[in-house]
């Protein structure tokens, strides 16, 4: 059977977040299950380690800083015979990226997919929005000359953002395969423009097996609370858009351990996640019933983690996933729509937001859940086989794509 070289990227692979790394490894696993023939190479900042635990070819990390050969991304993106942009939510936290890698594969014959990747309702306001300075201060002149009838810099962040939603359905309809991570991605796509091929999947995560227990090296600490019987409570706050309301955030969890409940501070990022755990169980009064899990963890090892736990509060989308998938009763905290939509499916509601969060939303939400997990574990076990339908639908047609060529 001839090779068929894949390249995969599109995503921030290798930059230390364990959602991204668990995506990446499932997608691996797909396409070794429905293409094995595939020679699978993988666009990483972490290449040695990636070829490694994934078995996979690596080259650098394109379109993301810092600067990487835009020479070589061309030519590798017009050598493979399919990109595939692997998941996550770049849709709109950074389209620019992968639509212009989409764009150079379509130019260069390359056949495309898109998969698993989701989007929020709205595109990433960071990318979008004229920040501070002189030309915002100009624009906001313009806006005064006019007598502010025109509010310039509106205009102006607008024109940018209709250019990008045009892109993404000029591209997306470019494309050979187009899975979308959930109904409401669907949505949030076609709110851009009709891209009538495109269609509904689930996030690559959702089948990730744990690893063994006995090969995780943890610390005396935490293997003990992990190991008890008493209750846990498993948290990850995101660096990336901390908590208005830390102090509210501490008061809470010293409240819980004071009622002999275990904090279990579970970064998703082993650096940048890391050092705010750190830095929020330094503030708990009541910090010898918590523990920071350290270290670079792979994504099985932070799923059996999570399967140790009683319940898990989360603003990173992909720790939500993964105790759901060992149907750990789970609380999510907003950051953007993408932990609402993923919510939604379990007759869930978000704890309010990073910048509003709604500890009595939260604290109602613990009291119900972490005496029902059986009752959880079958609404979870409903709702993972749905998804896992979903991807098969999915994987029957990528499978049909990769073996024609």
């Amino acid at each position: 059977m001839q090779t068929v070289d894949i390249l995969l990227g599109g995503v921030p692979f290798g930059r230390n977040n364990v959602g991204d790394e668990a995506i990446l490894e499932c997608v691996v696993g797909i396409i070794r299950e429905v293409c094995p023939a595939a020679r699978i190479t993988v666009s990483t900042d972490l290449p040695e380690d990636t070829a490694a635990r994934l078995g996979v070819e690596t080259v650098q990390l394109f379109g993301f800083d810092p600067p990487y050969s835009r020479t070589l991304m061309e030519e590798r993106l017009a050598g493979a015979d399919v990109f595939i942009w692997a998941g996550a939510t770049g849709l709109s936290d950074y389209p620019e990226i992968p639509l212009k890698m989409l764009e150079i594969a379509h130019r260069a014959g390359t056949k495309t997919v898109v998969w698993g990747v989701g989007m929020n309702q709205n595109l990433n306001p960071f990318i979008y929005r004229v920040l501070p300075g002189k030309r915002r201060t100009l624009l906001n002149l313009l806006s005064l000359l006019a007598f502010k009838r025109v509010d310039f810099v509106r205009r102006l962040e607008n024109m940018a953002m209709d250019r990008a939603r045009a892109k993404i359905v000029e591209q997306l309809n470019l494309c050979d395969l187009v899975m979308l991570r959930d109904p409401e991605t669907l949505a949030a796509v076609h709110a851009c423009g009709d891209v009538p091929q495109a269609i509904v999947g689930a996030d690559s995560a959702e089948l990730l097996e744990p690893e063994p227990w006995e090969n995780i090296a943890l610390n005396r600490e935490a293997l003990h609370i992990l190991e008890s019987e008493v209750r846990k409570v498993g948290l990850c706050i995101s660096a990336q858009r901390q908590l208005v309301h830390e102090q509210e955030l501490i008061e809470f969890l010293d409240r819980l351990a004071g009622q002999d409940h275990r904090i279990v501070f579970l970064p998703m990022n082993h650096v940048t996640d890391a050092a705010l755990m750190e830095r929020l169980r330094e503030r708990m009064k009541n910090r010898v019933h918590s523990v920071v899990v350290g270290g670079r963890r792979a994504p099985r090892e932070i799923l059996a983690i999570a399967g140790r736990l009683d319940l898990v509060i989360s603003s990173r989308l992909h720790l939500l996933i993964l105790a759901s998938v060992v149907h750990v009763p789970i609380i999510g905290i907003s950051r953007g729509s993408k932990v609402d939509n993923f919510l939604t499916a379990f007759g869930h509601t978000s704890a309010g937001s990073v910048d509003a969060c709604d500890f009595e939303h939260m604290q109602n939400e613990l009291d119900r859940l972490i005496d029902s997990r059986e009752e959880f574990a079958e609404v979870s076990a409903t709702v993972h086989e749905l998804l896992l339908q979903r991807l098969d639908a999915a994987k029957a047609k990528l499978a049909e794509l990769l073996n024609s060529l």
